[in-house]
């Protein structure tokens, strides 16, 4: 189960309108998808056409006054259920004080969850308050909205800020991936605007772009996400990339599948260095990739070795102008991925490669065993 926080504390930025249409394409994708409406405004609640501002949500759930199962709404859209906010929701903070542990009621509550749904998303309030930091202190990873304007620095590394310290305080890995959003692809100030979340910010940048569209709204005031309302239209599609990226940046899979090993005769150009000072017990291999022919400004590994979190405990070097990926795996197979500035691709570099679950290629890495 991949629980996701929606989180920007500026509002107007498309938090809502994202939690919604990606929980509406994972649940397309055949994703067992709960969203969570974690803003006393509603507006998620809403925009899935739910109008009963009467119905129990979270308020009753932080009040233990219903189990979270109890408030669930199921298929508000194809393969996604619900749990609704109101105005209530906005006095909890108030009624937990005090308590221990107020910072995980959200996780406590969502944990027994583990085996009903694939995606928990929640629509997190404009604010960095009690209500958000539940669920970032729940949360496996943070997707964050930003539309092109002078204030989405700022609003990131606050964010990154409240991020950091939560991470530092209860030794979380915690990765944010920006999403622009409202994006006109014709303005050079738009581009602008993500060349310096590249270069000032170390968060993930999703190399989708949500594209600026009259329907997002007009879906939005009918209570119908995209999917239903307008499938076709360039936010849909967009949509359906990122719920694609997603889906294929979380795969895990079992480190080893005889059925799909590499032939030991295929050259495929990678380097694999014996560890000599390792536990002889462990095997473990420290694996050195180079990439001669890949021309880009930032170069991420993920796979099955790092849980498919880029460049988790992998160091990266540069040698004579070319990309170095260091890190130790145990022998056996690996797929994996490279996100080239962004973009989530196979090894242009590396013949050996099989096709995912979501239409496209992962490559593979033999690991051999070293006696």
């Amino acid at each position: 189960m991949d629980i996701i926080a929606v989180a920007n504390q500026k509002g107007g930025c498309g938090k809502t309108t994202t939690a919604i249409n990606l929980a509406a394409e994972l649940g397309q994708h055949g994703e067992r998808v709960l969203l969570i409406d974690m803003d006393p405004q509603g507006h998620a609640t809403l925009g899935v056409g739910v109008n009963d501002r009467d119905l129990p949500g979270l308020y009753e759930v932080f009040c233990e006054e219903a189990n979270l199962l109890d408030a669930v709404l199921p298929e508000v859209v194809d393969g996604v259920d619900l749990v609704p906010a109101n105005i209530s929701l906005a006095t909890v903070e108030s009624m937990l004080a005090g308590k221990p542990a107020r910072e995980r009621k959200l996780l406590e509550h969502l944990e027994p969850l583990s085996d009903l749904y694939d995606d928990i998303l929640i629509d997190c309030p404009p604010s960095l308050g009690f209500l958000s930091i539940n669920a970032l202190r729940a949360a496996q990873q943070v997707i964050t909205p930003v539309e092109p304007s002078l204030y989405a620095l700022d609003g990131i590394q606050q964010l990154q800020d409240i991020v950091n310290l939560l991470c530092e305080k209860y030794q979380l890995h915690l990765p944010i991936t920006v999403i622009p959003i409202m994006f006109d692809v014709h303005t050079r100030f738009a581009h602008t605007v993500l060349q310096h979340i590249r270069e000032q910010l170390s968060v993930g940048l999703s190399d989708v772009r949500i594209r600026h569209t009259v329907r997002v709204r007009e879906a939005a005031y009918l209570g119908k996400p995209l999917t239903r309302y307008s499938p076709d239209c360039t936010a849909a599609v967009d949509y359906h990339r990122l719920a694609e990226e997603l889906l294929c940046a979380r795969r895990t899979t079992a480190t080893t599948q005889p059925e799909r090993c590499l032939d030991t005769t295929c050259d495929t150009t990678r380097e694999v260095i014996s560890m000599a000072q390792v536990n002889a017990k462990a095997a473990r291999q420290m694996i050195v990739l180079t990439f001669d022919d890949i021309d880009c400004r930032r170069l991420q590994l993920a796979g099955d070795f790092n849980n498919w979190i880029p460049d988790q405990d992998i160091e990266t070097r540069h040698v004579d102008g070319h990309w170095q990926k260091v890190f130790t795996a145990e022998p056996g197979v690996y797929e994996y991925r490279l996100i080239i500035d962004g973009v989530w691709q196979h090894d242009p570099t590396n013949p050996a490669e099989i096709p995912n679950e979501i239409g496209g290629v992962n490559s593979l890495l033999q690991v051999p065993v070293h006696h």
